[in-house]
């Protein structure tokens, strides 16, 4: 530098990208060339204002790519932005394509179907619905879950209801209730019948008093009088006829 230039003393290139600090800034590459050089940012940067080239000071900084979720993660993901990078996870209810590969706009995230093992999800006794990036449990008609304030699953299984705890009585007055798996049977008691043979019996349609009565020769016998009770009947002989055997009541096999 303290001689002149000749031919002895030549002008040679400088390497800018020696200084120190770097021309470029940081975050950056700086390339020599012949009488210049060129500054590049490193992956995951972008010059501070992209319409001036990169230097001291206009640095490099940080791409927040979750801007850009669906392009960079695809659809369904979430995206959390790091220093130079980000990172591309499944929302929820959702799992990677490819699970060899990270989540990318290339290989997305997709809905897991739980119901595919509906028995371990909601348990038995219980109807699993699938819908995007969730499902649902619901029981079958006569069941209810264990615990009523808690998420139906697994652990929380539905079980049978017993209807025939329930007061009022579903079967309503004169019956009897029998409990069964998801369900219920009501009959009436003896001397009782359904006050429409052609329905259920019900709170709605209830077990009323049947008159035997009304069949005096079958259920009486002959010369005898019936007189007609709750549930039941009596049968006496007219005056002047008496029972056939005694020590038996008056009935159509035991007539006057």
């Amino acid at each position: 530098m303290n001689e002149t230039i000749n031919n002895s003393n030549p002008c040679i290139d400088i390497n800018e990208c020696q200084f120190s600090p770097s021309v470029c800034g940081p975050n950056s590459t700086c390339t020599n060339q012949l009488g210049s050089y060129n500054c590049s940012c490193l992956d995951g940067f972008t010059a501070t204002n992209s319409g001036l080239p990169i230097s001291i000071n206009n640095i490099c900084t940080d791409v927040n790519e979750c801007l850009k979720t669906s392009e960079f993660c695809g659809p369904n993901s979430h995206c959390t932005n790091s220093f130079g990078s980000y990172i591309c996870s499944c929302l929820s209810g959702f799992t990677v394509t490819n699970s060899s590969e990270p989540v990318s706009g290339s290989n997305p995230c997709n809905d897991i179907n739980e119901c595919l093992n509906s028995s371990l999800v909601c348990g038995p006794n219980a109807n699993c619905s699938n819908y995007n990036g969730n499902y649902s449990c619901s029981c079958w008609e006569g069941y209810n879950t264990t615990n009523m304030n808690e998420t139906i699953n697994y652990s929380n299984p539905c079980i049978d209801i017993n209807e025939c705890q329930f007061s009022p009585s579903l079967c309503g007055p004169n019956s009897t209730c029998t409990n069964q798996l998801g369900s219920y049977n009501c009959s009436c008691l003896d001397g009782f019948t359904a006050t429409n043979s052609s329905l259920p019996i019900s709170i709605n349609n209830i077990c009323t008093d049947v008159n035997e009565c009304l069949k005096t020769s079958e259920f009486c016998g002959p010369n005898s009088h019936c007189t007609n009770s709750v549930g039941s009947y009596i049968c006496s002989c007219l005056s002047g006829f008496t029972v056939t055997n005694s020590s038996e009541p008056v009935s159509g096999s035991n007539p006057c």
